[in-house]
């Protein structure tokens, strides 16, 4: 734990890093200052308010670099500071009450259709609103106090964002750059992109992203070949690779640091040279040069580090993303809407219950209910009777403990400074905030009720196991009442899948040819969107029908590369014509991979253009890559790389119901 603390509180090169220092600090300051005047002034339940706005707001905002975190801040936290003042408010009207949570529970099941961040922000002001309307907390105090506390706590979380962030303000977005010359897989390059675009797009970290996207893909086509050689070449082929890897990780090393005045000799090394010095054959594939030109045009970047930003393309993809995802989503054939409803019917359920029984222990009831659902992707019930199980549990001990220990109260200020030192944490797993939050609820509530606290401990055990028994009846009568599928059908939802997206491909690319085709892109987009979240649910429904072991790794690694896939087709499908006539070679190479052709090549994309372009058109074939490596798994075919043919014959109409 100590060398845990230790590395928390350094800087990459092991020095003490004086602004995590600074943070922990404050942190600690203020939550032992918030506790000593809330106990001597009575004002444990505004001092309790301001801090779990605190805990809040930061968990919501914060995950990328200070620039785009602020702006996220200024529009999200007002929004959160207010919720926190008027929902106990709303708790002496409980038709409002009741409607306010239902409407804020469906609205933020269905962001994940925007993003990560959205789904993030979402899922912390859904616990926010349910924390402050159903618990009872803050209901006795004028409405004044209420907005100074979570003010207070909203200015607070601001100042802990920008002392950590001020001293290196691009930190988190170098990280997220450098990531992808690290880590292989779908989706790295597209959540780097997104942090570089929100943190001001600089001229160097673009050329890095070109670069790397360039380097991934010759890199993927270089093991997609060693999958179709012999054991000789095969094993050639991932010397290159991995000597390619070395290299890139010392270029890692390079692009995370500040400064850059030059690069070590490891970082400058020619990956396939070192192989063909150690003898054997001495012709290279095509791919070699590709991976040669991505390490070069990031060795250039990371030295140079020009930091005037890219001239933003003309991007009308924003509103047409907003569109497809509303036309996608608002159907009961998505999964996301049925499971933003599910959760809406179970809250709305609970809430009649917590309002008869008008007992504050029935303050778990709501909280524990979410537990169960909100986690679950979409239409799963995946983890419900282990997280109804554990939330049981979980209360019972806490209560057992506020029993048996004298000044549990004390636990309130731990979680809450708990919370603030693992904010990574938080925003990873929803169902950590939501257990943090129960357990700073029961033990407010405990400690506030005028009755023996065995009793106390028993009624909120209970009401916990009604909560989650809720929670499991609702979603089991929803799928004999929503159109869903118990046993999924894991080749037929893959192909249907691989099917919109092929569609959407080829839209694209017939107008980087000079088509006029908006209607039929626009519903290529929608489907493709929907096709791809709902295959996104699909590993979760596997869980527990004894299929965990292959379908669901195949088909969970399936989703995530055909949807990076989608995100690219979909960003240059709304892009300007230039972007879309440069990736029409990537697209044609895309087509061909997903088609069922078995060869693996990198096509010419041009060099030297706006690195937007480049990253698209390189990020493409990456994903394609991957995503056919999947499709094989998932269809089951026991010789990668398999020739296969997909129909593409319209098995339905693009007409979005």
């Amino acid at each position: 734990m100590l060398t845990r603390a230790r590395g928390w509180l350094a800087t990459e090169a092991g020095a003490p890093d004086p602004r995590q220092r600074q943070y922990v600090l404050l942190v600690v300051l203020a939550v032992v200052a918030g506790t000593v005047a809330g106990w001597f002034f009575e004002l444990q339940t505004p001092m309790l308010l301001g801090a779990l706005t605190t805990v809040l707001a930061l968990t919501a905002t914060s995950g990328q670099a200070l620039r785009s975190d602020l702006r996220r801040f200024m529009w999200l936290t007002p929004a959160l500071v207010l919720m926190m003042a008027v929902g106990p408010m709303l708790t002496k009207v409980p038709v409002l009450a009741g409607l306010a949570v239902a409407l804020v529970v469906f609205g933020t099941g269905m962001l994940p259709a925007l993003g990560e961040h959205y789904r993030i922000g979402g899922q912390i002001f859904a616990a926010a609103t349910l924390v402050t309307t159903t618990t009872g907390i803050g209901n006795d105090q004028p409405f004044l106090v209420l907005l100074a506390s979570t003010a207070a706590g909203g200015l607070f979380a601001l100042l802990l964002r920008v002392i950590v962030g001020l001293g290196d303000p691009g930190h988190a977005t170098r990280v997220a750059v450098a990531r992808t010359l690290l880590t292989p897989g779908p989706g790295v390059l597209e959540g780097a992109a997104a942090a570089w675009r929100a943190d001001g797009s600089s001229t160097w970290l673009g050329q890095v992203l070109a670069g790397s996207a360039r380097f991934r893909a010759a890199r993927e086509t270089l093991l997609a070949q060693a999958q179709q050689s012999d054991r000789i070449e095969a094993e050639r082929l991932r010397e290159i690779v991995a000597e390619a890897d070395k290299v890139a990780a010392e270029l890692a090393r390079a692009v995370r640091s500040r400064a850059c005045t030059g690069l070590p000799m490891a970082a400058r090394r020619d990956p396939a040279q070192l192989v063909v010095a150690r003898g054997g054959r001495q012709d290279l594939p095509d791919a070699v040069a590709g991976v040669n030109q991505g390490l070069d045009r990031i060795r250039a970047a990371v030295v140079n580090r020009d930091e005037s930003p890219v001239p933003p393309a003309e991007d009308g993809a924003l509103k047409e993303r907003l569109v497809g995802a509303v036309r996608a989503h608002l159907s009961f054939r998505s999964s996301l809407f049925r499971h933003a409803l599910r959760c809406t019917l179970a809250v709305a359920v609970g809430m009649v219950i917590v309002l008869l029984m008008r007992d504050p222990s029935a303050s778990s009831l709501l909280l524990a209910l979410y537990v169960v659902l909100a986690p679950a992707a979409r239409d799963s019930m995946t983890g419900a009777l282990e997280r109804t199980g554990g939330a049981v549990l979980g209360v019972t001990a806490l209560a057992i403990l506020i029993t048996l220990l004298p000044g549990a109260y004390l636990l309130v200020p731990l979680v809450i400074g708990g919370m603030l030192l693992n904010m990574p944490r938080l925003r990873a797993e929803y169902q950590v905030v939501l257990g943090c939050l129960i357990v700073i609820t029961v033990v407010d509530q405990a400690m506030a009720l005028d009755r023996p606290l065995v009793n106390v401990g028993i009624s909120f055990a209970a009401n916990t196991a009604v909560g989650a028994a809720i929670a499991l009846i609702v979603g089991y009568v929803s799928y004999l009442v929503l159109p869903s599928s118990i046993l999924p059908d894991v080749r037929g939802a893959v192909r249907s899948t691989v099917w919109s997206v092929s569609e959407l491909l080829r839209s694209v690319r017939a107008s980087g040819q000079g088509a006029d085709l908006p209607k039929a892109l626009q519903a290529a987009n929608v489907l493709a969107l929907r096709r791809t979240q709902d295959l996104l649910g699909m590993p979760a429904l596997l869980d527990g029908t004894g299929e965990e072991t292959d379908d669901n790794h195949a088909t969970r690694a399936a989703a995530i590369a055909l949807d990076a896939l989608r995100q690219d087709v979909s960003t240059l499908a709304f892009r300007p014509a230039e972007e879309r006539k440069v990736a029409v070679p990537a697209l044609r190479s895309v087509d061909d991979l997903l088609g069922g052709k078995s060869t693996a090549k990198i096509p010419d994309i041009p060099a030297g253009g706006a690195p937007a372009s480049e990253l698209l058109a390189s990020s493409l074939v990456e994903n394609a890559l991957h995503a056919r490596q999947a499709i094989d798994r998932s269809f089951g075919y026991d010789n990668p790389w398999k020739s296969y043919t997909i129909s593409f014959v319209r098995p339905e109409r693009l007409h979005i119901r």
